[in-house]
């Protein structure tokens, strides 16, 4: 529902005005920046800022929970990411999970300069969906993605990212799928070689609501060696409809001096929402 303003002419009547913002149509959930570079410091200091991240979920990041793939680092409520003691070494990437009740995203840290750690990703985001149906662990890790309705351009735009945290030398991710390789066509794709998911054009939440991806990755032959996994896409609603008045015009009347927030000002405001 758009925000509505009350503003008196200089008459006496009342004009509604339907107020909103280019933020509010194009906010997107997730972290603002998803990818960040910085090179091997000589040691990360203990409760030293390294980055500040931002995340929203559009919806005022009610019950926000930070998670990252290294136990020795945390983020702060205000999005800074500290190491929880003195360490020289983490391995090549950091991997930070953001989620609320509404929303939930995951951004990169590259360390340029950082060396392999063997089972640095072993512990990876511990939310990560597994099949009901005893399997042999999957190293893929998808979380699901957000995408606002009637976004504009440009595009395409990476708004996910697929992380493998035992991928072989060489091989490639693979996307299947509605929107994919399955009518409609073309709406999805993922970079082989990093993981990131972008979208190609605007999407109708009132058309398809909810897609189902899936994610794989194949050898140099493209044979699979590891899944599919599920990837779900999820539309976000937007208002795009414009408000409907069944009766009108509607005219209100106060008398000049009148407090704000008058009864007349509510009467007409009640019957402009029924």
């Amino acid at each position: 529902m758009l925000p509505k303003t009350p503003i008196i002419s200089s008459q006496g009547k009342i004009l509604v005005l339907l107020l909103t913002s280019a933020e509010d149509l194009d906010c997107t959930p997730g972290f603002q920046q998803k990818v960040f570079h910085i090179n091997q410091p000589a040691q990360f200091i203990e409760d030293q800022a390294i980055l500040n991240l931002t995340f929203s979920d559009c919806k005022g990041n009610n019950k926000l929970h930070y998670e990252v793939s290294s136990p020795y680092f945390k983020v702060n409520d205000d999005g800074s990411l500290v190491a929880l003691k003195n360490i020289t070494a983490v391995g090549k990437t950091l991997f930070v999970h953001a989620r609320t009740p509404h929303a939930e995203d995951m951004a990169e840290l590259v360390i340029v300069g950082g060396k392999d750690i063997q089972g640095s990703l072993q512990d990876i985001f511990k939310f990560a969906r597994t099949s009901p149906v005893p399997r042999q662990k999957r190293s893929i890790v998808v979380s699901p993605i957000l995408i606002p309705e009637n976004q504009r351009q440009p595009f395409p735009r990476d708004v996910g990212k697929v992380v493998d945290s035992d991928r072989p030398e060489g091989s490639k991710f693979r996307l299947t799928g509605k929107g994919v390789d399955q009518e409609p066509k073309g709406i999805f794709r993922i970079n082989e070689n990093t993981g990131s998911v972008s979208v190609t054009q605007t999407l109708d939440r009132e058309m398809i609501a909810t897609y189902q991806l899936f994610v794989e990755t194949t050898d140099v032959n493209g044979k699979t060696l590891e899944g599919p996994v599920p990837l779900e896409v999820i539309v976000i609603d937007q208002n795009d409809n414009r408000p409907i008045f069944r009766e009108g015009p509607y005219v209100g009347h106060v008398m000049e001096g009148s407090p704000t927030g008058m009864l007349d000002w509510l009467t007409l405001h009640q019957s402009i929402m029924e």
